[in-house]
């Protein structure tokens, strides 16, 4: 990739904390390692809520020569009251077996707090390839302050006795040799109003074998004036057994250019290292199509050594399908091309579903004979030949405003109500159920005895329960209509019947006239 800030948007975290080990690879084939610490509130569950999971895979890495045995891994959480949830899990290998027990305590205002405590035996691969036990504890603390709006997301300890291994350190022979010992962590957000937003993550931990700790403290603040976005970050880490302290200031600014291009932001970066050359990129990025969904990038970087000169192409096409993404990067010591495809399946009653990639929690919209209907918000997500779609991230405990856009709805089709909500728990596959019209549409004049049906009457299709009511002049909109279709017309304490008749002039609303006896 370019050099410059990057974003990752759709990587979601598979456990409550840990490291995600962040490997770049630059466009001249150089490669940077760094890590970023990642949480999430200890886990709370309401009374008599039971969470599960069990998965199996192979453990996979980017580091040369590390193991790849196969696993199982189960997790059970129960919420014995609103207070209290009690948790576990396991995890089995060839080479590694560990369980987890812990409880998560909420304290109302003062916050939500887990504890938990680890234990694992593990086949080491060195000169003695012998076997190791120990534990690890671990103390996990969350809190948000609204009255200042506050959030410490999360604040963590862990310990580990000499013999504890994690399944990673023992599958990458490099962290065989340097087992964790303790970590402490915070990770701290505040906003500041019409000011902006500020934050903080830090961590420090060492290992058995190794003096010293390791470092990392990331903060920065962003802000927006006048429609422009601007973003000041600083990160300082330090490595023990190494002298070299690197520290990295970063400055940015993104201007929206929709007065000459619609939906598009010019930005600028840049990166001021004390180790290393100082970079700068600008960029031109934006969305197209009439649902946002093709986004695009042009950036182009260079050092203030004059050593390096980059540039970088690449474009997201996201389809009701999948997702696809293409990128052409060049420098002076090589080019690259890359291409990508990703896409998500969920299975059902009524058959399967593609759709793009998914996230924890989502939502399987159903509108059985609207085909090709985009789902608002949702840049690309449109349902498919039999009416379904889905919905690839929603928030879990939380109301979901599923909206089409009736602006796309066929000819021939029409929907009692275009927004559903949903309140999906946290992992669930939730189903938002559209009442769909499937016929034509029309603006029927009704008539009883030489006169227009009265103001206010109701007309419904008698093999449908959706109801209409009548305008002034007797008129009504009705769809779902097929020519002969009965209606039935109430008002007081009269009721009356009429036939529909319609042209053979398919895509319009047409205007017809029934007598209603």
């Amino acid at each position: 990739m370019a050099p410059g800030s990057f974003e990752i948007r759709d990587l979601y975290p598979t456990s409550a904390s840990g490291d995600l080990e962040i490997v770049v690879t630059e466009a001249d084939g150089s490669v940077q390692h760094f890590v970023q610490p990642f949480s999430a509130i200890p886990v709370m569950l309401r009374e008599g809520r039971i969470k599960y999971a069990l998965s199996v895979g192979e453990y996979r890495t980017t580091k040369h020569g590390a193991l790849t045995p196969s696993f199982g891994l189960g997790t059970l959480a129960y919420g014995l009251n609103n207070n209290l949830t009690l948790y576990g899990g396991v995890l089995g290998a060839s080479n590694y077996a560990s369980g987890v027990f812990g409880t998560g305590l909420s304290f109302g205002d003062i916050g939500s707090l887990s504890a938990d405590i680890t234990a694992a035996e593990s086949q080491l691969v060195d000169e003695k390839n012998r076997r190791s036990r120990g534990q690890s504890y671990r103390v996990q603390y969350s809190k948000t302050v609204a009255a200042t709006d506050t959030t410490v997301t999360l604040a963590s300890y862990r310990y580990s006795t000499e013999g504890f291994y994690t399944f990673q350190e023992v599958n990458e022979f490099s962290s065989q040799r340097y087992n964790k010992r303790s970590r402490l962590q915070l990770n701290l957000s505040q906003s500041l109003q019409s000011w902006g937003n500020f934050y903080i993550a830090a961590y420090q931990q060492d290992y058995w074998s190794k003096r010293g700790y390791e470092r990392n403290v990331s903060t920065g603040f962003n802000t927006s004036i006048s429609d422009i976005n601007y973003s000041l970050g600083y990160t300082y880490s330090e490595t023990p057994g190494k002298d070299r302290k690197d520290q990295i200031i970063a400055f940015s600014l993104q201007v929206p250019l929709s007065k000459w291009l619609s939906q598009s932001w010019a930005s600028y970066s840049v990166n001021m290292q004390k180790n290393g050359p100082e970079t700068h990129q600008v960029g031109l990025s934006g969305t197209a199509l009439d649902d946002n969904n093709l986004s695009y990038m042009v950036q182009q970087g260079y050092t203030s050594s004059g050593g390096d000169s980059r540039s970088s192409l690449s474009g997201t096409y996201k389809g009701g399908h999948g997702t696809v993404s293409a990128g052409y990067n060049q420098s002076r010591q090589n080019s690259q091309l890359n291409f990508g495809l990703q896409g998500g399946i969920i299975g059902h009653k009524h058959g399967v579903t593609f759709s793009q990639p998914l996230g924890d929690t989502v939502v399987l919209l159903e509108a059985q004979g609207a085909s090709g209907v985009r789902v608002r918000n949702n840049p690309g997500v449109k349902t498919d030949s039999r009416g379904y779609a889905v919905v690839p991230y929603a928030s879990a405990y939380q109301e979901n405003r599923i909206a089409l856009d009736t602006g796309s709805l066929g000819a021939d089709v029409d929907v009692a109500e275009s927004v559903v909500n949903v309140v999906p728990t946290r992992g669930a596959v939730v189903r938002a159920t559209f009442n769909t019209l499937t016929g034509r549409r029309a603006l029927v004049t009704l008539m009883y005895q030489n006169s227009p049906v009265p103001f206010g009457a109701t007309a419904k299709l008698n093999e449908s329960d959706a109801m209409s009511i009548v305008g002034s002049d007797g008129e009504v909109y009705m769809s779902g209509l097929n020519d002969g279709d009965g209606i039935t017309v109430q008002w007081g304490a009269k009721t009356c019947r009429a036939k529909i008749t319609l042209n053979a002039l398919p895509g319009k609303i047409q205007r017809t006239t029934a007598v209603c006896r």
